[in-house]
């Protein structure tokens, strides 16, 4: 368990109390930020070796005494060397040069940032209850890591199932992209919960998933993968992708959910040989069928209700789930 305070010093107090502020609300500490306006109760603070890491100014970075702690030394100029950085950008990425450095982590993660685990659901059949697998899925992975879901779909339902306006969501996070602007900057206020599972509400405009372009879907799901937030991201891949068997790439587990019915087995045969055909064999072999027909059958028919069905759907996922922890095993 990493321990011991993050200190901030530096000679404009005011610069300093404001960095602190920002860290200290970022959610991300390990323990506790604290901004030092007295050099000497650094020093004090650093003897008794309560400082783990110090986001200092000059002359005090360069101090011998404050050797014992990981030092990121904040300059007015622009020097290009390791264990520097400008305190004259956005709060965000002197955050950020603390997690590239290895000096910052939330508490019981790793310290260096590893891209979350990508989940990707999807058939080429409709109403085979994708978006339900994957609330389900995403649920009980966060259960024990924390979760992201997100959806790609045109239609989602979101607002009208759970009777929600959201003033955030996809749409407006494509928008930021387009812009450069910095997802960390948008996330916050688009992050929504289902239980212990986050997800984001999905696009407002089916424009923007009909006509994402791919490097736009890809810039955006590395940018969430990479925050350093979540450990799991599963993704329902919509049928209004123009592509979604690229998406499907990008994936490190791919499920598919599939009926039995006479039109849905023709269906599926034809979308294997689409596969194999153009050179996507890879992606034939990656994916888990995953038979949700009697579900299917019962919700349609009226025999039950959404909670119903997830409610029945959780046995299937947690054995599937429960399968891949000893395939994990068995690999190490």
């Amino acid at each position: 368990m990493w321990s011991g305070i993050v200190a901030v010093w530096d000679r404009d107090r005011k610069y300093a109390a404001r960095l602190s502020g920002y860290l200290r609300g970022r959610g991300s500490c390990p323990s506790q930020v604290v901004c030092f306006e007295e050099e000497e109760r650094l020093r004090s603070a650093v003897e008794r070796g309560q400082v783990a890491v110090a986001l200092a100014g000059r002359p005090v970075a360069d101090s011998e005494w404050l050797k014992p702690a990981a030092v990121l030394t904040l300059t007015e100029g622009r020097e290009a060397r390791a264990g520097t950085v400008c305190k004259y950008q956005p709060a965000r990425q002197i955050a950020r040069s603390l997690m590239e450095l290895g000096l910052w982590k939330e508490p019981g993660r790793p310290t260096a940032l590893r891209a979350a685990r990508v989940r990707g659901i999807y058939s080429p059949l409709g109403g085979c209850l994708k978006t339900s697998l994957g609330l389900v899925m995403g649920s009980l992975l966060a259960e024990e890591r924390s979760s992201l879901f997100i959806s790609l779909e045109a239609h989602s339902g979101f607002r009208t199932l759970f009777e929600r306006q959201y003033p955030v969501d996809l749409s407006d996070l494509f928008a930021l992209m387009r812009r450069d602007g910095d997802l960390a900057d948008g996330l916050p206020g688009a992050l929504q919960s289902f239980g212990r599972l986050k997800y984001i509400p999905p696009v407002i405009w089916p424009e923007d998933i009909r006509e994402a372009e791919l490097m736009e879907l890809k810039k955006l799901l590395t940018a969430l993968t990479h925050l350093g937030q979540f450990e799991e991201v599963v993704i329902d891949v919509g049928l209004d992708l123009a592509r979604p068997e690229e998406v499907l790439s990008w994936c490190d587990r791919i499920y598919r959910p599939e009926k039995d019915d006479a039109f849905s087995l023709a269906k599926s045969a034809e979308y294997d040989a689409y596969l194999r055909d153009s050179g996507r064999e890879e992606l034939l072999g990656r994916m888990k069928r995953i038979e949700l027909g009697c579900l299917c059958a019962e919700a349609y028919n009226g025999r039950l209700t959404q909670w119903q069905r997830w409610e029945q759907m959780i046995p299937l996922v947690r054995r599937l789930l429960d399968g891949e922890e000893g395939e994990d095993a068995g690999d190490d």
